[in-house]
């Protein structure tokens, strides 16, 4: 555990030396990526932590989770993070667009070099290292649609604008962007292959398996209100693996109560936010006061600052500077039940239901698991709500609700001024930065 955390202050540090870049650019290789010839050499560049598990927080800075104060907003001298507060983010504010399409030119590195070493008289892990390098290059593309593509509904109108599939490391080749049902369609096709060639679990955590690759696939299909595929996928990984804590035995009054490769977590990524921090980021008083008594996480997951404010404390990285962003069996659990009762399967959801709330709850204190379809729903959103707070899920959620007519808007208090972002805003698809307009000449999203 020790030598996780070394690691991931190690990422925190250099994450904040980067945090500047602006330069889309900067995803040029050195020239070290040039001597790839052995498969260990592939496999060193996938588990480059920095680029590949760093995955984007920007979903949950634009999120309704937290606020901050103003002083605290006028301090900050990151113009990326105060815009994204405020659903302001310009053409100059380009840190997640770089770092994602950073992962899939690393990614197109390893399958490109993979080509030259076929046929390898270590043919599993050849395989691994593809699955590994299609996983990671789907999951970037999938995280740019959440950012830079409108929202998209399952079996709706696709031909809205997507996202660049680079599937090249040349990055004189230059890629337009696909329809937004093409830019879907390629993050399962990369996920279905990374689950056919991974292992069903792998060494470390750090790695992506076969058990990721579902997950991280209902994930995406959930997201786009695919039921049907999500419930099936999730299935399948609870089926392995359906692990979770008992909150009830977990230490309320440590500072940091959770380890970070605990039973719960099939694929281990995470991100550091400047204002989802303690000293910064506030949890929005409604969803504090949300978890009731007799609720483990209230105590689990947030402690209270010297001015009386709830502050997040519930990562599963063992250092609340970094925030999880990872496939848990939580989350594919809480996908598995609302994705079985908006599909009809009723009695699937109540079967799953109350083991989870018994590792939630003290037992004078659990929701009624018993009630019908459209009760057990409500129940089922508010505790994915809760159980994700943090974990960069709830802007994914609020663009599959509005498509599904639930009406969230968001808003902000700030300096005497309040934003508002309507459901369904243009502002739900980040401006490209400038200069990947310039140098690739794609289409801008509108405004």
């Amino acid at each position: 555990m020790e030598k996780i955390m070394i690691r991931i202050l190690y990422l925190l540090l250099a994450s904040l030396a980067c945090a500047a870049c602006s330069n889309y650019l900067d995803m040029k290789p050195n020239a070290s990526l040039s001597t790839i010839e052995t498969l260990a050499d592939l496999r060193a560049l996938l588990d480059n932590e920095f680029v590949m598990s760093t995955q984007t927080l920007a979903g949950e800075d634009m999120a309704d989770n937290y606020f901050v104060l103003d002083q605290t907003w006028n301090a900050s001298s990151n113009e990326g993070d105060r815009n994204r507060y405020t659903w302001q983010v310009t053409e100059n504010n380009g840190v997640d667009w770089i770092g994602m399409y950073e992962e899939i030119y690393y990614a197109n590195v390893v399958l490109e070099g993979l080509e030259g070493l076929r046929p390898s008289p270590d043919m599993d892990s050849y395989n691994e290292i593809r699955g590994t390098a299609l996983y990671y290059r789907g999951l970037a593309f999938s995280e740019l649609l959440l950012l830079y593509a409108m929202p998209y509904r399952h079996g709706a109108d696709g031909s809205g604008l997507g996202v660049p599939l680079r599937t090249s490391a040349d990055l004189n080749q230059f890629f337009s962007r696909a329809s937004i049902s093409e830019s879907y369609d390629r993050v399962f096709a990369d996920l279905e292959e990374a689950a056919a060639l991974l292992p069903l679990t792998t060494a470390t955590l750090l790695r992506p398996s076969r058990l990721a690759a579902w997950g991280l696939m209902a994930r995406v299909a959930f997201d786009i209100g695919d039921y049907e595929r999500a419930f099936r996928l999730s299935e399948q990984l609870l089926q392995q693996k359906s692990d979770l804590l008992d909150y009830g035995q977990i230490n309320p009054a440590l500072a940091i109560p959770f380890q970070p490769l605990n039973s719960e977590v099939v694929h281990l990524t995470y991100r550091y936010s400047a204002f989802l921090v303690q000293s910064r980021g506030i949890v929005d008083p409604e969803i504090y006061a949300s978890y009731a008594e007799g609720d483990y996480r209230k105590s689990l997951f947030f402690a209270v600052n010297a001015n009386g404010h709830p502050v997040f404390k519930g990562s599963y990285t063992e250092i609340n500077l970094m925030q999880f962003t990872g496939i848990s069996t939580a989350e594919m659990l809480l996908t598995n039940m609302e994705a079985a009762l908006r599909t009809g399967r009723l009695a699937e959801a109540r079967m799953r239901l109350p083991a989870f709330l018994q590792a939630r709850y003290a037992p004078n204190a659990r929701p009624n698991s018993n009630g019908e379809a459209a009760e057990l729903l409500a129940l089922l959103q508010s505790e994915r709500r809760k159980e994700l707070i943090f974990r960069n899920r709830r802007w994914a959620d609020i663009r599959r609700l509005n498509l599904e007519g639930a009406n969230i808007s968001l808003t902000r208090e700030l300096n005497g001024q309040r934003y508002l972002l309507e459901p369904n805003s243009l502002r739900y698809a980040l401006l490209i930065p400038l200069e990947a307009i310039r140098y690739s000449r794609i289409t801008q999203n509108p405004r």
